[in-house]
């Protein structure tokens, strides 16, 4: 089968590895692959990418081409307005390059706002006359971190379409490789489908802005989220997934999903006169969280911080990627460095991805990057050596078992801010930390 993938994020990098190691002739719209100084630097992925680059079943191919003779289905990144100027004409000359009496399918694989299937489908029949398109909508499920097991192990596989669409069939022959154990197909309604995967994000992030409410509540009464955390996962109408308190989620695909759905939310509440409904309650808990370790620093240091130094443990927006879209750690870098503090930066794989961003950021602002104020360090111990306090952003697996009294030694104030809630409050006093988590520990 012929695929070819219109964009370049982790989702469509994902597809395209893991469908060309099915036997698919796939062609990506880039000029060359991901590496690992890019945001797309999960390694079983790169390698995977890689051999099938070499066995010639993933090429790549920037813009529209002539040279197939052969009908190419075409799956599309959908993160930005795909009726757009920008981007429409891209499918279209794809569609005009089609035989006479053709057909190809399009899928939307990224989050999509309610009706964009539909709307795609119209725009194309009409740019292209009676050749035959077909819509339909195929959300991912991939997750950074492990989108190569999201993809080929989801345990589920969603479809807007029509029951008797041709693209159904298409889409379950794709997936056959990694669809035997069981028929996981769901086939609904474009609008369904769109509308379900957008529910899905908006419903977990529910969950997790909830038990923030909850940690906020708790640190006031004196109790320890984590007893209540775990007694709430107990009951099984509720289980333990994404009930962690935190300084706050990111994602760009995550935080895409919801705006979708918040904007479809926000329309029908203003149609019906209401101001702020559950997701923008959602949204603006999340957005106050991030910036819930900096207000604990201030407080602890009486508003006195100009000069201090702050000791980043992670900046990427969840443990086993490089991205740092919607992290936590931006909003403090830049509430930091504002009032004056240096930060001191270490975490596995978004280090890079950082100073992209900070220089992007200096270059909008016409500033020269505050490269004096941001140090990026070599270890988790370099990161915390003569620091005021630790932030812990990620919880990447090298955090936990640190010899916490040894770097409470190598600080000037040892003061830990535990942004995921991974240390024991007991623990941490015992190691010489003044310990503040989301929750847990001293209330800041």
């Amino acid at each position: 089968m012929n695929i070819r993938i219109l964009g370049d994020s982790l989702a469509a990098w994902t597809m395209a590895g893991a469908l060309s190691s099915t036997g698919c002739q796939v062609v990506m719209s880039a000029d060359r692959l991901p590496d690992e100084s890019g945001e797309i630097a999960e390694l079983d992925l790169l390698r995977l990418l890689q051999e099938q680059y070499r066995q010639e079943r993933l090429l790549l191919i920037p813009g529209p081409d002539n040279v197939f003779d052969r009908v190419y289905h075409l799956l599309i990144d959908a993160r930005t307005n795909l009726t757009s100027e920008q981007r429409f004409p891209v499918l279209q000359d794809f569609a005009q390059g089609l035989s006479a009496g053709s057909r190809s399918v399009y899928a939307l694989v990224q989050p999509v706002a309610v009706g964009t299937t539909d709307r795609l489908q119209d725009l194309l029949i009409e740019a292209i006359g009676d050749k035959r398109v077909e819509c339909l909508y195929w959300p991912s499920f991939i997750e950074a971190g492990r989108a190569l097991e999201s993809f080929t192990r989801s345990g589920r596989l969603l479809i807007g379409a029509s029951e008797d669409a041709a693209g159904v069939a298409l889409i379950r022959e794709l997936m056959s490789p990694f669809n035997r154990s069981k028929d996981a197909a769901m086939v609904m309604t474009s609008k369904e489908a769109e509308l379900t995967k957008i529910g899905i994000n908006g419903m977990l992030a529910t969950r997790i802005s909830f038990m923030n409410e909850l940690a906020d509540l708790a640190a006031r009464q004196g109790v320890d989220i984590e007893s209540v955390r775990l007694g709430l996962g107990a009951d099984p109408r509720i289980g333990h997934q994404y009930l962690y308190p935190g300084c706050g989620f990111g994602g760009e695909a995550f935080n895409d999903t919801l705006n979708f759905l918040g904007q479809e939310l926000q329309a029908t509440e203003h149609s019906q006169g209401i101001d702020q409904g559950l997701l923008s309650s959602v949204q603006q808990i999340n957005e106050q969280q991030k910036d819930l370790l900096f207000q604990k620093f201030w407080r602890y240091f009486n508003a006195d911080i100009k000069g201090r130094s702050v000791a980043f443990w992670g900046c990427a927006f969840k443990p086993n990627t490089s991205s740092i879209a919607g992290s936590p750690s931006l909003v403090l870098l830049q509430a930091l460095l504002s009032h004056g503090v240096t930060v001191r930066v270490y975490d596995p794989m978004a280090m890079g991805s950082l100073k992209v961003w900070l220089e992007r950021q200096a270059e909008q602002a016409g500033q020269t990057c505050r490269a004096d104020q941001v140090i990026y360090c070599d270890s988790p111990e370099q990161a915390a050596e003569k620091a005021d306090a630790i932030m812990l952003i990620t919880e990447w697996k090298l955090f936990w078992n640190q010899d916490l009294a040894r770097i409470a030694s190598m600080m000037n104030t040892p003061l830990l801010l535990d942004g995921r809630n991974i240390y024991s409050p007991r623990l941490a006093a015992q190691a010489g930390l003044v310990y503040s988590a989301i929750g847990r520990g001293q209330a800041l």
